[in-house]
């Protein structure tokens, strides 16, 4: 499409705070090393579990991100909940780690004063808002305070490496890289080399041709994106790309994984051919994948030609785990708003997740049953 070869057009379609998100996104990971370098904190018990609160985009990715690399080894249960009340299980030997970017998302502060009853040890990992000004008043709440100015669901690296830093410290997991000598067992500055590398292949002044973000969105324009991961790797990448097609594309989209999705959503493939042209699949695969799944996908390619379905393969590539990962974020924080682009829409305005935290927060504040005409 013309539209994205043109730079001017596609500066004038993206808010420039969308623009220096996706740009700052590679150095993330080394600001959060040197945020955490300088935090003095140590635990002086044993936990039993560890609970990450956090919903949104961002503490998702970073949570998916984390059981996807193979170089962390989970000591105990870490789980992430988005709910407001906790499990059961929780006590006062479960470490909660609370995510909220502006420190106001309303599942996250239930969850923190249901778990400050339980005498539990909290960080908090905000910017601003009430959760600031809970750990502001509450010895058991610690806040690992990055006071960045960034749109929330483009956070995830200051995540990554706050969330890792904490486990690790607290002996919820080890680090099984031979980098010991790098914080998580990362060489930031490489992921970092490596992601400006990829930025460049994705930045607005690149041909289409040669620019895979936006060859992937203009494949999607007026399509249902249909995305299909095939490890935990790829999952993560699949979950943040439908995700960011959802918020920044206003674009339904849905994910699955290989092999969980040949045992029920493969059948959905016999439906009618008039609704299957209105889909695209997207694979998103690692070239260091077993070849059991490689072969899975190949059979699944060739199911879809016969159905006439059409699709693309990603493959991620890299020298680790690390670099193919969030490479894979960086491309679908891309492709999204590429795709906005297209769609002629604002990738930083999200008014119907805004306009349901409105009419619930004032649903909650009334104690009464919601009426649909009211709302």
């Amino acid at each position: 499409m013309d539209l994205l070869d043109n730079e001017k057009n596609i500066r004038d379609g993206i808010p420039e705070k969308m623009i220096k998100s996706l740009y700052d996104f590679p150095g993330q990971f080394k600001a959060a090393e040197n945020i955490m370098l300088k935090q003095k904190f140590s635990f002086d018990k044993k936990f039993k579990n560890a609970l990450i609160l956090g919903v949104g985009n961002s503490a998702q990715t970073a949570y998916r991100s984390i059981d996807s690399l193979q170089m962390n080894k989970s000591n105990i249960p870490i789980i992430l909940n988005s709910k407001p009340d906790i499990p059961s299980w929780a006590d006062k030997d479960t470490l909660v780690i609370a995510v909220s970017h502006s420190g106001n998302s309303i599942e996250v502060l239930r969850a923190v004063d249901e778990a400050l009853d339980l005498g539990t040890e909290i960080f908090a990992i905000t910017t601003d808002g009430k959760l600031k000004e809970k750990a502001a008043s509450n010895k058991n709440i610690t806040i690992i305070d990055y006071d960045i100015d960034v749109i929330s669901r483009m956070a995830t690296g200051y995540f990554y490496v706050f969330i890792v830093d904490i486990l690790n410290k607290a002996g919820a997991i080890d680090i099984c890289s031979d980098r010991k000598d790098c914080l998580l067992g990362i060489d930031w500055n490489e992921v970092e080399s490596a992601l400006l590398d990829f930025s460049k292949e994705l930045a607005p002044d690149v041909k289409t041709y040669k620019n895979p973000a936006k060859r992937t969105a203009i494949n999607l324009f007026n399509n249902v994106p249909i995305i299909y991961g095939s490890n935990r790797l790829t999952e993560t990448v699949c979950f943040r790309l439908k995700n960011q097609i959802c918020l920044n594309s206003k674009n339904f989209a849905h994910f699955n994984t290989m092999p969980e999705m040949d045992h029920g959503e493969i059948s959905a493939w016999e439906m009618r051919h008039e609704l299957r042209n209105k889909f695209f699949v997207l694979f998103i695969s690692d070239k260091d994948s077993r070849i059991a799944t490689k072969t899975r996908i190949e059979i699944l390619k060739g199911i879809l030609m016969e159905k006439r379905i059409t699709f693309e393969e990603i493959m991620l590539e890299g020298p680790s785990d690390a670099v193919k990962v969030f490479n894979g974020i960086l491309l679908a924080d891309w492709t999204s708003v590429y795709l906005a682009v297209l769609n002629k829409v604002d990738p930083t305005i999200t008014r119907l997740p805004d306009l349901m935290k409105t009419r619930f927060e004032r649903v909650s504040s009334s104690g009464s049953t919601p009426n649909i005409l009211d709302l």
